[in-house]
């Protein structure tokens, strides 16, 4: 897309000196960081069928930050006709992403972080769904039977992969009558940015759900864990410092952690096929770090508790 159109996209554009393209995951989106004389912007073009609901996110968004959430708040969202999308523009967060550079930190300046981390986690799921949000319990659940199945018909397998399932069937009760809150889907050290040695924000609430927040710490166990185990420990530690007593905190953590044992095999295959080793290895770790779901509470965190 020629960079003129770009900038006729919104006034806040139109000044823009350059549009260099962002590598933005893997959801379809195209992402600019846009210089211009005064700032940096961030521009995302999305389909154009997704206005709907990323206006929707955006109000979220407004709130989020209201309550202290340190996230970018939407500057404009908006379609183009012209060129057929949905676009967002967001003001830049300056820093750097923190699955590229936490381990350069020490480890207090990473479990300080990631205390701060969990502290915008608290405050996110403080948020309560919409009336016409179904039960969460129904959803999980659904979704997670169509994970297996997919799995069971991929031909790609883990270890002990029928004794997670018989886990994750064995205790389905605790799910049932969960709250419904705000999500943020993706909360991991890849969507969190450091400036300076310290905290600069949450990005990324394009996956943003409602559900049970617990739901929320299974990308820890993915991805946060492997990078930082001080900075998973600050999360957990100040999530649970700073809330009331969650019952089953620890089951329900298990719980979606096994399930995404599934689910992120499938989403790998669908999205990312190169790097299905690299999940299977995650997904085995995980399994390490559980003692096979027979230990609720991770391996490297007992042991943090214990040192």
């Amino acid at each position: 897309m020629k960079h003129e159109k770009l900038k006729r996209l919104s006034p806040l554009l139109r000044q823009a000196i350059s549009f260099q393209s962002v590598t933005s995951g893997l959801s379809g989106d195209r992402t600019f960081l846009v210089t211009t004389p005064s700032e940096k912007l961030i521009l995302k073009l999305s389909d154009i069928q997704k206005y709907a609901s990323l206006k929707k996110k955006t109000s979220i968004l407004q709130n989020l930050k209201k309550r202290g959430v340190l996230c970018s708040e939407v500057m404009e969202v908006g379609v183009s006709a012209e060129q057929n999308c949905t676009f967002r523009i967001f003001p830049f967060i300056e820093g750097e992403n923190a699955r590229a550079s936490i381990h350069l930190l020490t480890e207090e300046e990473q479990y300080k972080i990631g205390r701060r981390a969990g502290r915008d986690l608290r405050i996110m799921h403080s948020c309560d769904a919409p009336t016409y949000v179904a039960p969460w319990d129904d959803r999980v659940l659904a979704k997670h039977e169509r994970y297996v199945y997919a799995y069971q018909s991929s031909g790609v397998a883990f270890s002990h992969d029928q004794f997670v399932i018989d886990f994750i069937q064995s205790h389905a009760d605790a799910v049932k009558e969960r709250p419904n809150q705000f999500q943020h889907d993706d909360f991991h050290v890849g969507n969190i940015i450091i400036q300076r040695h310290q905290y600069a924000g949450v990005i990324d609430f394009d996956q943003s759900d409602w559900g049970d927040p617990i739901h929320d710490f299974y990308k820890l166990s993915l991805f946060s864990r492997e990078s930082s185990i001080p900075f998973s420990a600050g999360q957990l530690d100040a999530y649970l410092s700073t809330t009331q007593v969650i019952r089953n905190f620890w089951l329900l953590f298990s719980i979606y952690t096994a399930m995404s044992c599934f689910s992120s095999i499938v989403w790998t295959l669908s999205y990312d096929p190169g790097h299905v080793k690299d999940m299977v290895n995650r997904v085995e770790r995980i399994l390490s770090d559980h003692k096979r779901f027979t230990q609720l509470i991770p391996v490297w965190y007992v042991d943090r508790l214990h040192s």
